[in-house]
């Protein structure tokens, strides 16, 4: 099956799930009033280094090509289970509304509709999945989610501009992470000067947890300055410390920079190779580096690398989708690239599986003088103790000058002892050189 331009991809336990919309097989006797939702398993193979079909699923659904759409998908938790499922956003087009419905996928590949909605209007802004399955979205400035536990459409009381990040907080459940009219004391006189930052750049950002209806103050993720420029965000970490809400996470903003916050303080910044930025996700590697891997309105993509400071360690361009999963079973991450091939060829064909370190697949690469499986691990292993025989000398390098150090101080000490009570009792006190005292 070859690829279109509303397939969506999306890493789901190593494997990469690949949806597509098509039309029956024998569409005439469909009476093209039906569709399929097709899903592709897709696994690396690190024998022939390439990405092959493990099993596949079909849903049908009665709509024509033209009336049904595909809007996302994202890794929800099913509520009911516990357990991470895939998740689809489908629309359809009908007279007088549009309507929306939520299917989950099984390991079996059997699809199950979870709920579905109609509106008079359709999804544009902020849309996302969440827990439950849940969607929200933004329409006219307000916020409004949906649950499969009520499948009613809800209003939060809030008005924003815009939604930066969704996701779990620790204590706090959902939490959607917005920008809105900064909402100034009675205090403060919007017209005159002000000291608060709120009050300077007219906006703040704000936190808004969905079960609770409760607002979370959004100077506990970024400083309101910041809410001019940002355009999305990643919580990398959450923890309640001394009932103190302590929270780590990366922005990307319109001045195409990548920042590092801690704690409502920023800790590091990254000039970003293009414009444009649309969407941020980390990924932690065998070398126990922390990637980033940005994607552009462009079509480009970049990875900051966080070590002693935020810096670009690669980039690349016409690139189709970036995912983040343990897609060769190493235990760690890999970032996997899938690039725009103009020829429309089959799933998974033009691609970069790579951790920036020993990690490195691609295709189009002639993998038949490697090293042999068996003899490249034994290779492998004989360098990993190399270096961990090396690391072990230095550390026993290291131990021994310490113990000579303290040796040295304690011999140092013990004659000043000596030095003070014959001074006290008013002895004259030779003083040792320094290769006496070494050699005590």
């Amino acid at each position: 099956m070859l690829l279109s331009e509303q397939d969506q991809f999306l890493s789901y336990n190593g494997e990469v799930l690949v949806f597509q919309l098509s039309k029956p097989k024998h569409a005439e006797e469909a009476d093209d009033k039906t569709m399929n939702l097709c899903v592709r398993r897709m696994a690396f193979n690190r024998d022939t280094k390439l990405f092959v079909q493990k099993s596949s699923g079909v849903f049908s659904m009665g709509a024509t090509h033209s009336k049904m759409e595909m809007i996302s998908c994202s890794c929800t938790t099913d509520s009911r289970t516990g357990i991470i499922l895939p998740c689809i956003l489908m629309k359809k087009r009908e007279r007088n509304n549009v309507k929306y419905f939520l299917l989950l996928l099984h390991s079996s590949n059997q699809f199950e509709p979870s709920f579905y909605f109609k509106l008079d209007y359709e999804l544009k802004e902020d849309i996302r999945l969440f827990a439950g399955p849940s969607l929200l979205w933004r329409h006219a400035n307000k916020l409004f989610y949906i649950s499969s536990n009520t499948c009613v459409v809800q209003s939060a009381p809030v008005q924003l501009s815009s939604v930066v990040w969704t996701g779990e907080i620790v204590g706090e459940g959902t939490v959607v992470l917005g920008i809105r009219t900064a909402c100034l004391p009675e205090t403060e006189d919007p017209d005159g000067l002000s000291v608060s930052d709120r009050a300077i750049w007219g906006s703040e950002f704000f936190g808004y947890a969905v079960q609770t209806q409760e607002l979370l103050p959004g100077t506990c993720f970024m400083p309101h300055a910041y809410s001019r420029v940002v355009s999305s965000v990643y919580v990398c970490k959450s923890e309640r410390w001394r009932k103190q809400l302590r929270i780590s996470l990366v922005a990307i903003t319109h001045k195409n920079q990548l920042i590092w916050f801690q704690n409502g303080v920023p800790k590091g910044v990254c000039e970003l190779p293009y414009e444009k930025p649309c969407s941020v996700q980390p990924a932690l590697t065998s070398s126990n580096d922390l990637l980033f891997a940005v994607t552009f309105a462009s079509g480009n993509s970049c990875v900051v690398q966080r070590r002693d400071s935020l810096q670009v360690a690669s980039k690349w361009q016409k690139v189709k989708c970036v995912l983040v999963d343990d897609f060769i079973g190493s235990g760690s991450e890999q970032l996997l690239l899938l690039f725009k091939d103009d020829s429309n060829t089959d799933v998974l064909s033009t691609f970069k599986i790579t951790d920036l370190g020993e990690v490195n697949y691609a295709s189009g690469i002639n993998y038949k003088h490697d090293v042999p499986a068996a003899e490249g691990l034994q290779e492998n292993g004989l360098l990993t103790v190399r270096a961990l025989e090396a690391r072990l000398q230095a550390g026993w390098t290291s131990v021994r000058e310490l113990q000579q150090h303290l040796g040295l101080q304690k011999r140092v000490i013990l004659e000043s002892c000596r030095a003070l009570i014959d001074l006290v009792e008013e002895r004259t006190h030779i003083l040792p050189n320094s290769k006496e005292v070494k050699c005590r």
